[in-house]
């Protein structure tokens, strides 16, 4: 999904028609499963080198018992052993299996690099389709012809800005897969669906019940859309009520962007943050001509599944395909919506 701003890291959502039509009877939530070699010398070498919360005293003491654990000579071993045997296109699933665990951070940084392959080519090419579109050269000759028509968006008070303790944390936040401290929709896993095989692992599809909750949204087109509700949350809104910033991003695709098309027309793409909790009852009020609305989002069935890396058009179309051939051979098909495709969007 084509973005001014870039999130990488994401859940790729698609809604059911009806919130009760699965049971948690039959298929009562489960927790995805890592390796048990993920607790031993490779979850220390990732608290000793890539756990940013991590104390210098602590990476030095796991990485020390990561040299000491008997397993690490084995697991070298059976690694390189089935690359001399099976050659490293057949071979390199054992190894990554074997080294780099699902579970370990390591593991979630190789997947990330790898999608990184496909994807920095594809958002070179959105850039540059996206200097072309009618709408946004229209919209820059429009704002041209007749700047005072075009409101920008409320200054940011700056005393909501975060504090410096605040801004240490949000540092670490930007190398965090899901960012601490930050407000997110509560909701509950009620089935565990097996996605396609990823290095020998399947994939993990969740069917989520999530609660109902608020959202102020947007339009979304040429990346005006985040900096628009940045400003509301931000105090820009009737009631000079600065808000915490909450996540995901919510991305809303339009047809064009999802069934494979990809036309010019991005108007149906809108970008949605969740409203604090505290808030939702009674959220302040959206100044006027700042196309920010606030919609109430109802208790709902969504189908849900992770993918690293940036989020690109081509890849939102990759991950919805995927994900869709999951629900189908899990028979859950006929009660999702197809069309209501969302990107909820972290880091990395």
């Amino acid at each position: 999904f084509s973005l001014n701003f870039v999130l990488v890291g994401a859940f790729i959502v698609i809604y059911s028609a009806d919130v009760d039509c699965l049971s948690t009877t039959n298929t009562p939530p489960t927790k995805k499963k890592s390796s048990s070699a993920s607790s031993s010398w490779q979850r220390r070498l990732d608290k000793a080198f890539l756990d940013i919360d991590a104390t210098p005293e602590s990476r030095f003491r796991n990485f020390q018992r990561a040299l000491q654990d008997p397993n690490i000579i084995s697991d070298v071993t059976s690694a390189i052993g089935a690359i001399r045997n099976d050659g490293f296109g057949k071979g390199h699933p054992q190894l990554i299996n074997t080294l780099w665990p699902e579970g370990t951070i390591a593991r979630a940084d190789l997947e990330g690099l790898t999608a990184l392959r496909t994807q920095i080519p594809e958002v070179l090419q959105e850039l540059q389709k996206k200097q072309g579109r009618p709408e946004l050269r229209r919209q820059s000759s429009e704002k041209k012809k007749n700047p005072a028509s075009f409101q920008q968006p409320q200054s940011i008070d700056f005393n909501a800005l975060p504090k410096l303790e605040e801004l240490e944390q949000e540092l670490k936040n930007s190398l965090r897969s899901t960012p601490k401290g930050l407000e997110t929709p509560k909701y509950s896993i009620v089935r565990v669906i097996d996605g396609q095989l990823k290095l020998g692992t399947p994939e993990r599809i969740e069917i989520r019940k999530y609660e109902a909750f608020t959202v102020a949204t947007t339009p979304s087109v040429g990346g005006d859309g985040f900096t628009t509700l940045a400003s509301y949350l931000f105090g820009g809104n009737e009631d000079d009520k600065s808000m915490a910033m909450t996540m995901p991003v919510v991305v809303t695709a339009d047809q064009a962007t999802t069934d494979g098309t990809k036309g010019d027309d991005r108007s149906g793409a809108t970008m949605q943050f969740v409203i604090p909790s505290s808030l939702s009852g009674a959220p302040p009020v959206p100044l006027p001509n700042t196309a920010v609305r606030i919609e109430q989002i109802p208790e709902r069935l969504v189908a849900v599944k992770t993918f690293p890396g940036i989020v690109t058009e081509d890849e939102v179309a990759r991950q919805k395909d995927s994900l869709l051939s999951a629900l189908r051979e899990a028979d859950v098909e006929g009660i999702i919506a197809e069309d209501e495709v969302s990107v909820l969007q972290y880091n990395s």
